[in-house]
């Protein structure tokens, strides 16, 4: 008896264990990968393959920038929040992606997310203080870049080469983040994982509402709010979603 009674004892503390261990039933990952074109074209760096509204061919050196905040709306308009900041930087792969886990079961509406920090964030001492941070920081008023966006265009007529520097944050007491939000469609979590392909579209920067004009804004806007704030509206329709994947 005592020899039976230690074997219950023990299958019970296993299935205990087992139960606590378990995920929630229901519950879904997904995994956001972040990619970029130009004008519906591949991404090439270093060739002067494409042209801006305003008449310059331009190309695509360097590219990083930070998304954060990011939510996943249930059609019963309850959220799935990620209070992460995510540093993308165009050549690292390790940055190329971004995980959504224990994402509770249901139907999913919307995904929203901030170009750039809030101002809650976007403080000296308000990301982690490593290299990556510390070259994307912001001088005036202290902070962060949101994006770092370099490469070099061509004067129409004379083929002259200048350099560009599309870097955006807060300007002047203007924050000038972006709220995102992009629909989905037939994004339903029950126990399986989705693949969300983000495609950032770089020639949408210079344009819709504004023509944006390297020649008239100069390659120095960190403190220019006019450039910021140009920036700023044609970045609204920046992002789109390419595809979703369920595996």
């Amino acid at each position: 008896m005592r020899k039976i009674s230690v074997l219950t004892i023990g299958l019970l503390f296993s299935l205990l264990l087992f139960s606590t261990c378990k995920k929630d039933p229901g519950e879904g990952t997904v995994e956001l990968i972040f990619e970029h074109e130009v004008n519906g074209q591949d991404l090439v760096l270093n060739e002067f393959l494409y042209t801006c509204e305003a008449g310059y061919e331009f190309s695509v050196i360097r590219l990083k920038y930070y998304i954060s905040n990011f939510v996943l709306t249930r059609d019963d308009g309850t959220e799935y929040r990620l209070d992460k900041v995510h540093y993308r930087e165009l050549g690292v792969d390790a940055t190329r992606t971004l995980e959504m886990a224990d994402v509770p079961a249901g139907t999913y509406t919307s995904l929203s997310f901030i170009y750039g920090l809030d101002q809650e964030t976007n403080v000296p001492g308000g990301l982690e203080n490593t290299t990556t941070n510390i070259n994307m920081e912001w001088p005036m008023p202290p902070g962060y870049h949101y994006m770092k966006f370099e490469g070099k265009y061509k004067i129409p007529g004379t083929g002259e080469v200048k350099a560009y520097n599309t870097h955006t944050g807060p300007t002047g007491g203007n924050q000038n983040f972006i709220q995102i939000s992009l629909p989905l469609h037939g994004l339903e979590i029950d126990d399986n994982s989705w693949d969300i392909t983000l495609v950032m579209d770089l020639n949408e920067w210079y344009q819709n509402p504004n023509t944006y004009d390297f020649e008239f804004f100069g390659p120095m806007i960190m403190e220019n709010q006019n450039a910021q704030a140009a920036l700023k509206a044609n970045g609204a329709d920046v992002f789109s979603i390419e595809s979703m994947e369920v595996n």
